[in-house]
């Protein structure tokens, strides 16, 4: 019986120890699944974590135009040659196949994030015409449209280019082919002259340039790059914004200054067949009145002691008074190289956006036109507005992000090449012919520029510079 008790009350301690293990496990597990639920708390809290940026589908829009402070066209075809491959079939002349490594002036479309079909890519141009573009596309009026275009991670080139060309790294970015019916590439490129007249007045300060902007839109990130003295380097100027003038609200009430339609008049009728005879009389003695005048019948009138000011020069004028003058200063006293200047543009186009393929095309662009030893150039960015105005863009399905960037180099605005025009022009009548063919050559480069000055050339008393300049004119019209 003693045993019997004893072993009783040993299994009792088992079952008790099970039991207590039992609870333990359970408040454990209970322990664990509360633990869980807070950090889901947590996370839940913390907002929803974030779409991975290859899951999203990145459109950058990027176009570099090249424009005269005379001249009224961005991209202008008489500006630069094309170095793009004959298969792209501009309407551009074309450059010499050795300046294959000469960049020029492009709009470049790419596409980064998930493979998608069927996307729809139309680009307008309401005043201008295209000059080329890549991959082919179909050209309406005045829009060029890419339909049912495949993004792809990987596609074989429809056409390769060599190691040599500018373009060639465009085909190597890590971006999406752009795949149509029988064509690929990795980007959208084209190139498109578009109505513009640049209203830009540069005039060099104590420590940068004043520029004023005598147009509706802001310019931004506005850079002014000067040659230095010390060769194959730069002066930079630069500012985030250029203000544009602001367009007068017309009070109500107000009366317009503009006249008003003529209401149509049936030339049949009794009024206007009088006022076709007094113009008819009026005509006749404005004639006999000359005749007289010449056998000194009459005496002449005496002119004007002033001449009324030409129209341009009274609109640049009123202009000048409304445009504020905005300094731009020297962003370092001493002058840059061009990988320092260059430097400059990177940050901004990163600051934009644009990736790095984007951006060293761009930059691409700019150190073959935009960092010249004989003239101060101008570079910024259009206005996003005033860019979508110009030049529509319109992508279906409409992607996750859409970056656009336009960027103007302003050749021509420097005052101090009026100068250096001038000394050319008298160079034209130099003793040496080296030294006449030289400046004939380099006016002819500066094109309409210079058309100004070479027609108050042409008049000079030196036959040699009259007749030069008459020359170059022709070419350059």
């Amino acid at each position: 019986m003693k045993q019997y008790l004893e072993s009783k009350k040993q299994t009792n301690n088992r079952f008790r120890v099970s039991g207590r293990r039992k609870q333990v496990s359970a408040f454990a597990g209970v322990l664990l699944c509360v633990v869980g639920l807070l950090c889901a708390c947590e996370t839940a809290w913390a907002g929803e974590p974030q779409t991975s940026p290859s899951s999203k589908l990145i459109v950058r829009d990027v176009s570099v135009f090249l424009v005269s402070a005379h001249g009224k066209k961005l991209n202008d075809a008489t500006l630069f040659r094309s170095t793009t491959p004959g298969y792209m079939q501009s309407r551009r002349l074309s450059a010499d196949a050795s300046e294959s490594d000469k960049p020029a002036p492009l709009g470049l479309i790419t596409f980064a994030g998930p493979a998608t079909k069927d996307i729809d890519v139309l680009l307008e141009f309401p005043s201008g015409r295209f000059l080329t573009h890549w991959p082919t596309a179909r050209i309406q009026s005045k829009r060029i449209y890419w339909r049912s275009q495949n993004l792809l991670k990987e596609s074989p080139l429809s056409m390769q280019l060599s190691e040599s060309h500018w373009l060639r790294p465009l085909q190597q970015a890590d971006r999406l082919h752009v795949k149509g019916i029988d064509k690929s590439d990795r980007f959208i490129l084209y190139d498109v002259e578009l109505n513009h007249n640049p209203r830009i007045t540069l005039t060099p300060a104590e420590n940068g340039f004043q520029v004023q902007n005598a147009d509706t839109y802001p310019l931004k990130d506005l850079t002014v790059i000067q040659p230095a003295e010390q060769k194959d380097h730069w002066k930079v100027a630069a500012i985030e914004q250029v203000p544009g003038i602001k367009k007068e609200e017309k009070k109500p009430g107000t009366k317009s200054d503009q006249p008003k339609a003529a209401k149509p008049v049936d030339p049949l009728s009794e009024e206007s067949l009088k006022q076709k005879e007094k113009e008819a009389k009026a005509k006749t003695l404005a004639v006999l009145g000359k005749q007289l005048q010449a056998v000194g019948a009459l005496p002449k009138l005496a002119e004007a002691a002033m001449k009324p000011t030409d129209k341009k020069e009274a609109q640049a004028a009123s202009t000048n008074k409304k445009t504020p003058a905005v300094l731009v200063p020297y962003i370092e006293s001493a002058a840059l190289t061009q990988a320092e200047t260059l430097e400059v543009w990177r940050k901004q186009l990163t600051d934009l956006g644009l990736g790095t393929p984007e951006v060293e095309h761009v930059l691409r662009i700019l150190s073959e036109h935009a960092l010249r030893s004989d003239q101060a150039t101008v570079v910024y960015c259009l206005d996003e507005s005033y860019l979508d105005k110009i030049l529509p863009l319109e992508i279906t399905p409409f992607p996750d992000v859409v970056r656009r960037t336009g960027i103007v180099i302003l050749l021509d605005a420097d005052p101090a090449l009026l100068k250096r025009i001038d000394a050319l022009i008298a160079q034209l009548g130099n003793q040496s012919w080296a030294k006449r063919e030289a400046a004939q050559k380099t006016l002819e480069g500066y094109g309409k520029a210079a058309q100004a000055q070479l027609q108050k050339a042409t008049s000079n008393k030196d036959l040699e510079i009259a007749y030069r300049a008459e020359l170059i004119l022709s070419k350059i019209k």
